[in-house]
């Protein structure tokens, strides 16, 4: 399942970069944490990282890639992948939390990124954007807290686009969502198409999304949050 998860990335790709449209890889396993050497916390091999580096050896016109984690937990493993990699450009939004640092910052060789916001890499080619607790897409009342529109269209997409990217690479979680356990951010369904049209103003049509996250079987959260994401580009109306 692993590997047809990798197949699935590089599919995508080739898909995207042939019709000139978005495409979407529904991977299981998910990929995001898995290390160079070792996979962790439910990911065995990182598809994202491979599907990168893939476009990059065998697209000539891909001669820059920039990776977007929207998954609400760091991706350690995609950051590990890609830091000594200046083309590739890797940000993740995520809540914090110091159980997951804890878990998946171990004092080993083969996982060396953990998700402060200063951790950027050796080649400072990663950066971290991180939320508190209860965060949603818009500001808290004062702004004294932002939002998740906040930390994608002022912070995330500049540093992404900075350098000019041939392709995008979602890592696309949906535990971001108010109703998955698995973390206490506040995403509804259709604040995933606001992510969609943000990417597409920026990026355009080269843009592969990958399934990692998202855990709320019951009710139609996950199904219609992928749908909202869609309709960035697709009139499902």
């Amino acid at each position: 399942a692993a590997l047809s998860a990798v197949q699935d990335w590089i599919d995508a790709v080739e898909f995207a970069l042939a019709e000139d449209t978005p495409a979407f890889a529904l991977t299981r396993p998910p990929s995001h944490h898995a290390c160079p050497t070792r996979g962790m916390g439910g990911c065995l091999l990182n598809g994202c990282a491979v599907a990168a580096y893939y476009a990059l050896k065998t697209h000539p016109g891909v001669e820059r890639v920039a990776i977007l984690d929207i998954d609400a937990h760091h991706g350690n493993g995609i950051a590990a992948c890609v830091q000594d990699r200046p083309p590739i450009r890797y940000c993740s939004i995520h809540e914090f939390s110091r159980g997951e640092a804890a878990a998946l910052r171990e004092p080993r060789a083969d996982n060396p990124r953990g998700p402060g916001e200063g951790d950027v890499g050796p080649r400072m080619n990663c950066k971290n954007v991180v939320l508190a607790p209860g965060v949603g897409w818009e500001d808290e009342v004062g702004g004294d807290i932002k939002g998740y529109e906040h930390a994608l269209t002022q912070r995330a997409i500049p540093f992404l686009v900075e350098r000019k990217p041939d392709l995008l690479l979602v890592a696309c979680g949906f535990d971001a969502l108010e109703e998955d356990g698995t973390s206490k951010l506040c995403l509804q369904p259709t604040d995933y198409r606001k992510i969609g049209y943000e990417l597409k103003k920026v990026f355009g049509t080269r843009v592969v999304f990958g399934l990692e996250g998202g855990y709320c079987w019951a009710g139609d959260s996950l199904g219609n949050s992928m749908l909202e994401l869609s309709r960035a580009w697709v009139d499902l109306s």
